[in-house]
């Protein structure tokens, strides 16, 4: 029996249009042990009746993902709009406690290479209090590479970090190691395939790559969350729909020794 659990991401469905209604039967359709929630501005995708509504839900939401992407926050988000940043996490991190939710990811799209993000990512951690915060590292961003993730860890005490697989393949690192190397500062997963270089492939799991080394490394490792599928980027430009993508993933995960 695995101590971590199988998850959709409610973004694979966006593009097909689907509610949070169809997202939630989707998933539990599918086997799957909840949902993850893509966040861009949490007086929005957070709203007190919308979480009360995916309560009511055949799965519950197992995980939340304040997203920073360049276009919302041009001047950068750890690195730059600090204040404004912190007033999202805060709201972040208060859903997650309603949610019963210990981890929050953040992904600071709009930090570029080189971006100082130390003293944003200690206001994040603090801010966001008992909820931990996984940093989901990118190439070029200002964070690229697990081993600038792991590092960030040792000066932000509390940090922790999400592997993204498909990050990871196009970082040309081997996520089961990356499993190891991070260790119990690994707090979020998620999964997808992608070629070096395609840090926006976003492809169904098992395409490119066997993710049976990684299963492995995570049933070996201390790991207790979950791991949700991102397949955003197959299903905008792959002609995939959100459904298609994550049943071929499942099917290539459950073939997996």
């Amino acid at each position: 029996m695995r101590a971590w659990r199988l998850t959709d991401a409610d973004w694979n469905s966006w593009p097909g249009g689907l509610d949070d209604a169809q997202v939630l039967a989707q998933a539990a359709g599918l086997g799957l042990a909840g949902i993850e929630l893509g966040v861009y501005d949490a007086a929005v995708q957070l709203a007190p009746d919308r979480l009360a509504a995916l309560a009511a839900g055949p799965v519950p939401v197992t995980a939340v993902l304040l997203s920073l992407p360049a276009d919302d926050w041009p001047e950068g988000a750890l690195g730059g709009d600090v204040e404004r940043l912190h007033g999202q996490v805060k709201a972040c991190a208060q859903a997650c406690r309603q949610l019963g939710l210990p981890v929050l990811g953040v992904w600071p799209g709009a930090d570029e290479v080189g971006a100082d993000v130390l003293y944003g990512l200690q206001r994040c951690v603090a801010t966001a209090g008992e909820v931990r915060i996984a940093l989901e590292y990118k190439p070029d961003t200002a964070v690229e590479s697990a081993e600038q993730a792991r590092e960030l860890c040792e000066e932000v005490e509390g940090l922790g970090v999400l592997l993204d697989t498909g990050h990871a393949f196009a970082a040309g690192e081997d996520p089961a190691a990356v499993v190891e190397l991070l260790g119990d500062r690994l707090l979020h997963v998620h999964l997808g395939d992608a070629a070096p270089g395609g840090a926006d492939d976003d492809l169904p799991c098992g395409r490119l790559h066997d993710f049976a080394p990684l299963l492995a490394a995570l049933d070996r490792s201390a790991y207790a969350g979950t791991a949700s599928f991102d397949l955003y980027g197959a299903v905008t430009t792959g002609g995939m729909s959100g459904l298609a993508a994550v049943t071929e993933s499942i099917e290539h995960l459950r073939s997996r020794p």
